[in-house]
């Protein structure tokens, strides 16, 4: 396997943007992200361009090209429970990826900044309360299967299940869409981000605790001043508190899942449509949303194109399968690196005039609840 970290981005090194910009650039990158997947979540045959479908290498205006194809757009279909929740909803909706994060910053804000798993949990159920009455049909299709691991957290023995058995017992990226926000909680100390996401991800269970966690630890060293690609796949690795990286005889799952997608970027040799089909062979999944799937698609999508935010998000929508859920992971961490500005302001305000039509919060109420609570 190759274990080389992606190289330092020099123009986003020299490029400053503030902290608050960088929180910002996490929070609506992320809500991008899972509104430009959402339409064409599990559409199949995935829609692709040139780029990826060609035997030709990527080129510099080849990356170009495929960053101008990024858009927004409508959905094509009636309301779901898990997608969005409204019928052929306009371009900017949001699905469960970011509708998860609302429940989060519900937490945050009833709670007065105290972030616990019982109180997060009670949140989960809470959330049908603060909904809109045309949705609330929608959260009753949604809720069940996490209802059961919900209440037996909370200690409820009714209508409950042992939480080790929500999905089958399937790892799930779950816990990587309310959380990612943790990071901008305390973005000095990506240990405590990754604590705290174990502490509250009661519905993430085996490897998927781990890995969810890492994730968001890898968010908060992006977070920082100097952070870029490197340092987000570094803390990754190394933020360890309890210890996955010397379990006798058991090797990291992560670091398993890290080293392939650099693998498979090397074998793709620059051809994006091999690197599909590598991601298709290699990354033994059943479901598309087990837990270390958005990782390996994140981390090799990225890398193929030079770590350039849109073509990275570009290739998470021609990709296919899960596309909001690994979008928004990738919007996360580009934003969290370069800055709200790296997103266009059209879309920036598409996404969250649409949060706030239909729920009645967006980024910039996150914003105030960060300031507020951040430690």
């Amino acid at each position: 396997m190759v274990t080389s970290i992606p190289q330092i981005d020099k123009e986003s090194e020299n490029s400053a943007p503030s902290l608050e910009s960088k929180i910002e650039g996490m929070l609506i990158g992320s809500a991008i992200g899972d509104a430009a997947g959402g339409p064409v979540e599990f559409v199949h045959p995935p829609v692709r361009s040139f780029w990826s479908t060609t035997k030709k290498k990527i080129t510099k205006e080849g990356i170009k090209e495929l960053g101008r194809l990024f858009y927004l757009r409508p959905y094509p279909k009636e309301t779901e429970p898990f997608a969005q929740w409204e019928s052929y909803g306009p371009a900017g909706t949001i699905t469960d990826d970011t509708r998860f994060k609302l429940i989060f910053f519900n937490t945050l804000k009833v709670y007065q900044g105290e972030l616990t798993m019982r109180k997060f949990a009670q949140s989960v159920l809470d959330f049908r309360n603060t909904l809109p009455e045309k949705y609330q049909d929608n959260y009753d299709k949604w809720i069940p299967e996490i209802a059961y691991a919900t209440n037996w957290a909370l200690g409820i023995r009714e209508n409950a299940y042992p939480v080790e058995r929500i999905w089958g017992g399937i790892p799930t990226m779950e816990g990587q869409m309310p959380f990612l926000p943790i990071a901008a909680l305390n973005p000095d100390d990506p240990e405590w981000c990754y604590k705290k996401t174990y502490e509250l991800g009661y519905f993430d269970i085996g490897i998927a605790k781990d890995i969810n966690s890492a994730l968001v630890a890898g968010l908060a060293r992006s977070l920082q001043e100097d952070g870029n690609w490197e340092h987000f796949e570094t803390a990754m690795r190394e933020v360890d508190p309890y210890n996955y990286n010397n379990i006798l005889y058991v090797n990291r799952q992560l670091v398993k899942w890290l080293d392939l997608s650099h693998d498979l970027v090397e074998k793709a040799d620059g051809n994006i449509a091999r690197l599909f089909t590598l991601l298709e062979e290699n990354l033994q999944t059943v479901y598309w949303w087990e837990a270390w799937v958005p990782i390996v698609v994140v981390m090799s999508c990225a890398e193929i194109v030079d770590y350039d935010p849109m073509a990275s998000m570009q290739l998470m929508m021609e990709f296919g399968h899960d596309t909001d859920s690994y979008a928004q992971v990738m919007g996360a961490v580009m934003g969290a690196i370069h800055g709200k500005e790296v997103w266009p302001e059209g879309i920036r305000t598409t996404v969250n005039d649409r949060m706030k039509e239909q729920f009645g919060q967006n980024v910039e109420d996150w914003m105030k609840l960060i300031k507020l609570y951040k430690q």
